[in-house]
Parts: C-alpha cells; sequence; structure tokens
C-alpha cells in the first residue's frame, strides 16, 4: 500500500511568542510499506532525514489521532498528532532544542 503523509508543523502552545516554524516545513512524504505502522515508522526516518525534525520512538507510542467532521457531522480519523523536536537559532548563543507539533494528515492508496 501507499501511504501519502501531509504535514503541518506548528509551535508548542508555551513557545509560539517567542519561536517560529514554517508550517509547511515538512514536504509531502509518499512511502510504501505493508502496515500503517511500518508507514509511521519510515515516515519518522524521512522527516529526521530530509527536514532535521526529531521524532522519538515514545512520541510515535504517544502519538494522539487527529479527526475531521465528515460531512454528515460524524468524525473520522485522517490521521494523527505527534511531538517532535528540532534546532532553532537562538541568534549569537548558538542552537537550543525546541518542541513542536506534527499534524499528520494521512490518505492510503491501495
Amino acid at each position: 500500500m501507499l501511504y501519502q503523509f501531509k504535514t503541518t508543523a506548528t509551535m508548542k502552545e508555551y513557545n509560539r511568542r517567542k519561536w517560529w516554524i514554517d508550517s509547511g516545513i515538512v514536504r509531502e512524504i509518499t512511502i510504501e510499506a505493508d502496515t500503517i505502522t511500518a508507514a509511521v515508522k519510515e515516515y519518522q526516518k524521512e522527516v529526521h532525514d530530509r527536514f532535521y525534525i526529531d521524532i522519538s520512538d515514545n512520541a510515535i507510542k504517544t502519538k494522539s489521532p487527529m479527526y475531521r467532521d465528515t460531512k454528515t457531522g460524524e468524525p473520522v480519523q485522517v490521521g494523527f498528532v505527534i511531538t517532535a523536536s528540532t534546532d532553532f537559532d537562538n541568534d549569537r548563543r548558538g542552537w537550543v532544542k525546541q518542541f513542536i507539533d506534527l499534524y499528520i494528515n494521512i490518505r492510503i492508496f491501495a
């Protein structure tokens, strides 16, 4: 199966006033895998290698479901919200790790 990951990145609520991240920093990723679990594991690796964003194994275990409402008002799960981290330039004081949320919409193609 093919899994298409569309991601929106946001800063955690507590540090939105000090730090900013481009919501589209993680570009669309398409992964071929046998299961959603395998696809998410590969997504974790791709996001690290291509966009320098770290998703811990624990963050994957504790991910939250993401829902959208259908036209009839029923909720349907469309992906996950995962906490991740990345380094930010702290002006002249070097790099600091900050936490972000990744809102991941997943489409499955058979």
